[in-house]
C-alpha cells in the first residue's frame, strides 16, 4: 500500500505553532554586543514524540525507575514546503518551546521534516 503524501499533509490534520526566527547580534562601535530581533510567524504542521534516528537513548530521554511510560526530549516535525523553517529556529506548540536541530531530506516528496529538542526558555540555548 502506497501513502499519497497530499493526503498525509491535509490541512485539518495539522496543527497551528509559532516558528521565531532569531537574528543574529551584531557589535556597535563601541564593541558592545546587540542582541538580534526576533520575528514570529504562525505554521500549521505535524509534531509526533521521539525521533527516528536516536529515540530513547540512555541520557537523552528520561526513563521511569519502575517501568512504564519513556519520556524523551525529542520530537519529529513535519511541515510542507510552503514553510520555511531552518536550524536554529524555535517552535512554539501548545506551550512547549523547542529548538529545531536538524533537517531531514524529504523536500524531494514536497516536505521537511525536523527534529526538535524540547527547551524549557522560549528562546533558549
Amino acid at each position: 500500500m502506497t501513502m499519497n503524501l497530499r493526503r498525509a499533509f491535509n490541512f485539518r490534520m495539522q496543527a497551528p505553532m509559532t516558528l521565531t526566527v532569531i537574528a543574529e547580534g551584531s557589535y556597535d562601535s563601541s564593541n558592545n554586543f546587540i542582541k538580534g530581533g526576533a520575528e514570529s510567524t504562525t505554521i500549521h504542521g505535524v509534531i509526533v514524540a521521539g525521533n527516528k534516528f536516536s529515540q530513547f537513548d540512555e541520557g537523552i530521554s528520561l526513563h521511569s525507575m519502575d517501568g512504564g511510560a519513556r519520556y524523551s526530549n525529542y520530537r519529529n516535525l513535519y511541515v510542507s514546503d510552503r514553510y520555511k523553517v531552518d536550524v536554529g529556529n524555535k517552535i512554539t506548540f501548545r506551550g512547549a518551546y523547542y529548538n529545531v536541530l536538524q533537517e531531514s531530506d524529504e523536500q524531494i516528496f514536497g516536505f521537511s521534516s525536523f527534529i526538535l529538542e524540547k527547551s524549557d526558555e522560549e528562546t533558549g540555548p
